[in-house]
């Protein structure tokens, strides 16, 4: 009986060795699976620029009528300005005089990119 108690004992042994080796290991989908694709192959001002400038920048006292911000972002003529006169890009990426741009806080890099991408393509009216 003493030597079936130790070969119950010693399979027991490694059976938890073996389940707590393997059973420990966790990872968060999140993590190795980040959620960061930033669509920028249909960039247009309407679908996109425009919803973006609309959440950060025209917003009631800034980029819009009768706000303190340069330019009214509500209209395409307005954010053209601040395109042609290359004060758009720097004060979304932060760099420059205007770095504190939006007040809300800093587009995403996704917003950034799309931003970017569009006046790169002469900042069309589309």
């Amino acid at each position: 009986m003493n030597a079936r108690f130790k070969h119950i004992a010693f399979f027991l042994g490694v059976f938890t060795l073996t389940v707590l080796q393997t059973g420990c290991y966790y990872d968060v989908e999140s993590d190795l699976y980040p959620m960061n694709f930033c669509d920028t192959l249909s960039v247009s001002y309407s679908n996109t620029v425009l919803p973006i400038m609309q959440a950060s920048c025209s917003v009631p006292g800034c980029h819009a009528p009768g706000g303190s911000g340069t330019g009214d972002f509500t209209t395409y003529s307005g954010l053209k300005g601040q395109v042609d006169n290359e004060k758009l890009i720097p004060a979304i990426t932060q760099s420059g005089a205007a770095a504190f741009m939006p007040p809300s806080g800093k587009l995403s890099e996704c917003e950034i990119q799309k931003i970017t991408i569009w006046v790169n393509a002469g900042a069309p009216q589309n």
